[in-house]
């Protein structure tokens, strides 16, 4: 669209354009008076690394044009789901476009607060670049309400420094193996052979931390619709976690923490997500070349991947002017070069990876070799309720890990708890 044609379509919009300051993350406000402003709802502006990729990609569009502003609204990862879903039961969200984790996805779409989005890809000629596997928890009755915007993948990340210099000649392959590993790593308080996180405060990291032993024991947390708390698997990933608790973590960290701790040169493995590389990278570029990663260590190579959407709030009064940014985001050659700049390695739909640009990455094996399972996935039957469930079991989780419970006694509490929430729902 032509900038004359752009501002003829959107300037109309501008009596009614709401622009109320919010104690939210960062605020950013055009200086240009005419231009509509659409508030852009993340985490990612949080985010060390990839903050400024997104800033990157949107200061593009902002010289593409001059009637449309995005401004940057939103919350740090950990209080992300909880601040939306809270804003939503006030009655509206603040936010005209909205970044979506898989399980906010499901609940936004169940609640009818998204638009649907189909011309947009259509628009662009890629809606058949589009997995629909990948879209089938923002699809209804065919319809798009979301668009998939990023893959972030798990594996096994570990400093090949710290591995060197501790006798650890290569990446742990079984459980056991990571356990002696994380032993023989640990010099508490200054350096530990494993991190994550363990706390109430972050219940969407900490949910993923431990779903990944869950599914290497070969799990999860619930088969249509039936809990499976009480299941070898299950029990079997919270003593694991309980034993590196003990043995290998900072006790309490949270994720800023212990990621800060990891370009300090104090943590030699963890599992987690490829946007830690670019942490890494912005918070120390000494460490980027001592990182390396692995597939989780187990036999399976499963570990949690979390698909990210983006979504238009059906409450927003700018939606054409969203529907426009987020038809300039999805060009290839736009989204490629937001990728990059965030050091992703899986795209949003085909043609948008090049080839060449992941064999440059030397920490990428581990992530491609890792097999991904969504966190929906995990919670069959239940995928509304994530928030519910994750609730209950980390509650019992907690109480294994900081007042000596079994782990057994803990998992059938929320066992009970998790059986009563699904006749209810």
């Amino acid at each position: 669209m032509s900038t004359a044609a752009t501002r003829r379509r959107f300037l109309k919009q501008l009596a009614g354009a709401a622009c109320a300051a919010v104690p939210l993350v960062h605020v950013r406000r055009s200086t240009a008076q005419t231009a509509v402003p659409v508030k852009y709802m993340t985490w990612w502006w949080a985010e060390k690394g990839r903050n400024e990729a997104w800033r990157g990609i949107v200061k593009k569009f902002h010289d593409s044009q001059k009637d449309i502003r995005i401004q940057e609204v939103g919350f740090p990862y950990s209080e992300y789901f909880q601040r939306v879903t809270t804003q939503l039961a006030g009655g509206r969200l603040d936010a005209d476009v909205v970044s979506l984790s898989d399980e906010l996805a499901v609940r936004m779409v169940k609640g009818n607060y998204l638009i649907q989005v189909d011309d947009i890809p259509k628009r662009l000629g890629i809606q058949d670049k589009f997995d629909p596997s990948l879209q089938q928890l923002v699809t209804v009755n065919g319809r798009l309400y979301g668009l998939l915007v990023n893959i972030t993948p798990y594996a096994l990340i570990y400093n090949k420094e710290l591995y060197d210099k501790g006798g650890i000649k290569r990446p742990p392959s079984t459980h056991e193996e990571y356990f002696a590993a994380a032993k023989q790593l640990t010099k508490r308080p200054d350096q530990f052979g494993h991190a994550g996180r363990s706390t109430m405060q972050e219940q969407n990291g900490w949910w993923q931390d431990i779903s990944h032993w869950v599914l290497g024991y070969g799990g999860q947390w619930v088969k249509a619709k039936k809990p499976q708390l009480t299941e070898a698997p299950v029990i079997n990933a919270v003593k694991a976690y309980k034993r590196l608790y003990d043995e290998a973590m900072p006790q309490g960290s949270d994720a800023s923490t212990y990621r800060r701790m990891a370009w300090e040169g104090k943590v030699a493995q963890y599992i987690d997500n490829n946007a830690n590389i670019n942490i890494l990278k912005a918070g120390n570029p000494a460490i980027y070349p001592k990182i390396f990663t692995a597939p989780p260590p187990w036999e399976n190579r499963r570990a949690i991947n979390i698909l990210y959407y983006m979504g238009i709030y059906a409450g927003s009064t700018q939606k054409q002017a969203a529907q426009a940014f987020l038809e300039f985001l999805y060009k290839a050659e736009n989204l490629r070069e937001l990728m990059e700049a965030a050091l992703d390695i899986n795209e949003a739909y085909k043609g948008v990876v090049r080839p060449a640009y992941i064999k440059e990455l030397h920490w990428a094996d581990g992530f491609l070799g890792s097999k991904g399972v969504p966190i929906p996935a995990m919670v069959d039957g239940l995928e509304a309720n994530i928030a519910e469930v994750r609730q209950i079991a980390l509650s019992r989780v907690s109480e294994v890990l900081t007042t000596g419970k079994s782990p057994e006694a803990a998992m059938a509490d929320a066992q009970k708890a998790a059986e009563e929430l699904a006749a209810r729902v």
